[in-house]
C-alpha cells in the first residue's frame, strides 16, 4: 500500500501529528509526503500531482481548505483528520486520528464519492471544483453586473458582488452563507447563488449537473475573478466565455459511517 501524507503548511499541530501518521504508517507501506509537510520533517517531497499518480491513499491534515487544495491535484481516496476549524469535509478530529488510521489498515471502510464541477476559460479547462465556482469583484463595495445563462438560455441579468456555482459538497460552504439552500451529496444537481444581489427578484436555482452554466460579464463591471474553491484566481473581462458543468471526475472521501444528515446536525447545528 502506497499512502501520501498532506498537512496544512502554516499550522505547526498539522505538521506534527503528519509526522506521527507517517511514522505509524511507515509500518504498512511505503510513505509519500507532500512538499510542505516533507519540508517540516527534513524529508524528501513530492508535488500533489505526483502522489496521484503513485499513492492509493492520501491523508489530509487540517482543515476543509487543505482536503480542497488537495482534490485540486488528487483523485484517490482522500482520508481527511481535521485539526483546523469546522472541518466539515473531514472524517475524523485529529485526537481520533490514531483509530481511524487503524481502521483503514484492516479495510473497515467505505468510498463515498462526489460530484466535481468542470470549469471552461474561453475554452480552456481549468482545475475542477469540489465546492464551488464564484465570479465575484476583485474591489470591495463594487458592484458586478452579469448574465447568466444555462444551455444558452437566459435566466438571470443582474448587479451583485457576484454569483456562486456551488456542487452538492459545496452546499454547505459558501453557497449556504449567501443563503442557498443545503443538498444532499446523492443530488445530482449545482446551486446558483447570487452574492449580495441588489434585485429582490434574484434567488438561488437548482439545476442538474448535465446542464452548463454560461456567466456573462458585462461591459460597466468593474475588475472581476473566477474563483475555485477559494484556492485558484482567474482574471475575468466581458469578453471572457465562461461554462461551468458537471465533471467527469469524482471527489472521493473515506467515510466509516456517519451520514451527511448526521454530519450537519453535528458540525453545523450546534
Amino acid at each position: 500500500m502506497n499512502w501520501g501524507i498532506v498537512a496544512r503548511p502554516n499550522a505547526k499541530k498539522a505538521l506534527q501529528l503528519g509526522g506521527t501518521v507517517k511514522e505509524f504508517l511507515q509500518e504498512h507501506g511505503n510513505v509519500i509526503l507532500e512538499e510542505h509537510l516533507a519540508e517540516f520533517l527534513h524529508e524528501k517531497g513530492h508535488h500533489l500531482k505526483h502522489l496521484n499518480t503513485k499513492c492509493d491513499i492520501v491523508i489530509t491534515i487540517g482543515g476543509d481548505g487543505t482536503i480542497l487544495k488537495t482534490l485540486e491535484y488528487v483523485e484517490k481516496p482522500i482520508f481527511a483528520i481535521n485539526s483546523g476549524g469546522i472541518g466539515f469535509l473531514s472524517e475524523v478530529e485529529s485526537k481520533y486520528a490514531m483509530g481511524g488510521l487503524q481502521r483503514l489498515i484492516t479495510g473497515n471502510y467505505n468510498i463515498e464519492e462526489r460530484a466535481k464541477l468542470k470549469t471552461l476559460l474561453d475554452g480552456t479547462r481549468l482545475p475542477d471544483a469540489t465546492n464551488e465556482v464564484t465570479a465575484q469583484t476583485a474591489q470591495i463595495a463594487k458592484i458586478l453586473y452579469l448574465k447568466i445563462f444555462i444551455n444558452d438560455e437566459l435566466i438571470e441579468t443582474m448587479g451583485a458582488d457576484g454569483v456562486i456555482v456551488a456542487s452538492p459538497t459545496g452546499s454547505t460552504s459558501y453557497s449556504l452563507s449567501v443563503g442557498g439552500p443545503m443538498m444532499d451529496p446523492a443530488v445530482n444537481a449545482m446551486i446558483i447563488a447570487p452574492i449580495a444581489p441588489f434585485k429582490l427578484s434574484a434567488r438561488p436555482w437548482i439545476v442538474p449537473l448535465k446542464r452548463t452554466v454560461q456567466i456573462k460579464i458585462l461591459p460597466k463591471s468593474k475588475e472581476t475573478q473566477l474563483v475555485l474553491d477559494g484556492n485558484s484566481y482567474f482574471s475575468i473581462t466581458p469578453e471572457s466565455e465562461i461554462h461551468i458543468t458537471g465533471s467527469e471526475k469524482k471527489a472521493r472521501f473515506i467515510r466509516f459511517g456517519e451520514s451527511f444528515y448526521q454530519m450537519v446536525r453535528l458540525k453545523l447545528m450546534r
